[in-house]
Formats: C-alpha cells, structure tokens, sequence
C-alpha cells in the first residue's frame, strides 16, 4: 500500500480523491495518445534518477575506498622496486667515493648511463679504471675533436666572436684565456701563462694578433675583452692593423666597475659596511649560523656573486629578505650570544 511517508511523496499531487500521481518535467497526467500513462511516469522515474541521483548514491555498507578506481599492474609495482635498487647502489658509490651530490645535475650523460646499462641488461661488468683513462678517454678525444670541427666549420658562414678573458689562477699565476663564440656555442681555444712576462700592450697584441691568425681574419667579427687600459690599448692596435675588426668592452666587467663606482659613494659605502660588519659577526660564530638557518629555514645570507663587487649587494639583499626573521633570531630566547 502507498503511504504518505514514501520517498517522492511530496512531488506528487492530489488526483481522484486520496490517490496522488506524480508530478512530470514537462508533462501532465495521462501521457501522451501513443503510449500509456504509467509507461511515461516509469520511464521519467528512471531517467531521472540515473542522470541526478544515481552517480551519487553508493550502495549501503560498501567503502567506496576499498575498491579504487586505478589500480597498481604488477608491471608499475617492479618498476618502483627496481628503482629503489638502482637508488640505493648509485648512492652506495657515491658516498663510498665523496663523490659530490649535485653531480647527477651537472650534465646529461647521468641519465644515459642508467638507460644503456638497463639496455644491455644484466651480467655486464663495469669498466676498469685502466680502461677508462686509455681506452675510453681516446674515444672520447676523437668525439669532442669531430664536435669542434662540426662547430669549426660554421665560423665561416656565421662568424665569430673572439672573448679574452684574464684572471688569477689558485696558486695566483696569471692567466690569459682565449674563447670563440659563434651560433650560440663557444669552446675553449687556448691559454698563456704570463708569469714573469711584461704585460705590456705589445706582449699581449702579439698573442691576440696570433689568436687571429689561427681563427682567420676573415671569421672574425669582433674582438670582446674587459674594460682594462692595457686591452683596450691592445684592441686599437688590433683594430688598426685589422681593418674591419671592432672591440667589445665586457658587458659583465663594466657592470663590476658600475657596482664599485656606485659602492663607493658615501652613503652607499656606510650601508655596504654595516651589511658587512652584520654577515661578519653571524658567519665569525658557529652557534650563531646554525641559529640563524633554523629562522631562515636553512638559508644562507651570503652566496657567490657574478662578479667581484656583486658580492656585497647580493649580502645587502639577503638581509633585506629576511630582515623579519633576523629580528626574531635575536630577541628569541635561545639568542645568548
């Protein structure tokens, strides 16, 4: 019997005394000429409550967690097995050999000799050290030879640019450095060792003049070093001589010699101390570093600048960063200095 506490009494109206009907989208009582009237009130139930209700509407006492809609293939469950195998062999060398960790970044030839070694499959032994310093290394020359000679050959349709660079070695020997540059791709040319050597502007014109000879004139589209008297008075001889050369100063270097010109004003130079004498008295003590990175979330106020001068902004910066949890590292209670 029907009862006025039946689900979907309330959408139903008054029809021939106590008996209610439906109420239909879209519809009145009775159906249509073609079909009967409960054959239209059924349909409607049904494709109203699949299409609203039904996606919604889990069976009574079935966890909807205990049946996920994707499932881990055995295939997928080996691959993460075997990948904490690799893991922990690979990490096994590197820390039995102080390799550095950021070396699997620093290059893409890590990834490659995961792929090739699963490629050949198991049973392979590795190469001896023997091998790898004779055997493979000559390889290896001969590849980067043809790799320079591939870029080699486009200095004659592009140009080139030649970049003298000098600088200091560890053991403070001073080195001049020679590159070129052409079709987004520079490689190392050569270098000179000019201690005990006259850094004259005609010593060093006589080892750009021969850089020039070696490259060809004709390849040459500029000529790029720093901004010091001695190179620049060796670029106006080199442009003199060769007449459709021209120099470049350094874009880096000049911005370095911004940054000291600028450091060196009055009031920029009194903040550039105090930032100094603050990084100064945090990086002089242990306990005050390792107090400061657990404020600063393990982050250091100093880090390596592009260029010399660079240096003391970059720390003027950092402090700037974290001003707000400086502050709280010296008024919190483990701040006994």
């Amino acid at each position: 019997m029907i009862s006025k506490h039946d689900i979907g009494w309330e959408h139903a109206e008054p029809f021939d005394g106590n008996k209610r009907t439906p109420k239909l989208h879209g519809h009145e009582r009775g159906g249509t000429s073609s079909q009967p009237c409960g054959a239209g009130i059924k349909r409607d139930q049904i494709r109203s409550f699949s299409i609203r209700e039904g996606a919604n509407i889990l069976p009574k006492g079935i966890d909807p967690y205990m049946f996920p809609s994707k499932q881990k293939s055995i295939k997928s469950m080996f691959l993460v097995e075997g990948a904490k195998k690799v893991g922990k062999a690979i990490s096994k060398f590197f820390l039995f050999n102080g390799i550095p960790f950021n070396a699997v970044d620093s290059g893409p030839y890590y990834q490659s000799m995961i792929d090739i070694i699963a490629e050949v499959g198991p049973g392979i032994k590795g190469p001896t050290g023997y091998q790898i310093g004779n055997a493979y290394l000559e390889e290896e020359v001969q590849e980067l030879e043809v790799y320079i000679n591939t870029l080699k050959a486009k200095w004659l349709v592009y140009g080139c640019t030649i970049m003298c660079d000098g600088w200091s070695s560890r053991t403070r020997k001073p080195i001049i450095n020679f590159m070129v540059y052409c079709d987004k791709s520079m490689i190392y040319l050569s270098s000179v060792d000019i201690t005990n050597m006259p850094k004259t502007a005609d010593y060093i014109f006589s080892l750009m003049d021969k850089i020039v000879e070696e490259v060809r004139e004709e390849n040459i589209v500029q000529v790029v070093t720093d901004n010091e008297a001695s190179f620049k008075a060796v670029t106006m001889l080199l442009m003199e001589k060769r007449k459709h050369l021209f120099w470049s100063p350094c874009a880096t270097h000049c911005i370095d010699l911004m940054l000291e010109d600028i450091g060196n004003l009055k009031r920029i130079k009194e903040i550039l101390d105090q930032a100094k004498m603050i990084t100064s008295f945090i990086y002089n003590s242990l306990k005050v570093v390792n107090l400061m990175k657990v404020f600063t979330k393990d982050r250091d106020l100093l880090s390596p600048g592009i260029t010399r001068f660079a240096n003391a902004f970059i720390s003027l910066q950092s402090l700037i960063r974290y001003e707000g949890d400086l502050k709280m590292m010296c008024t919190t209670n483990e701040a006994l200095w």
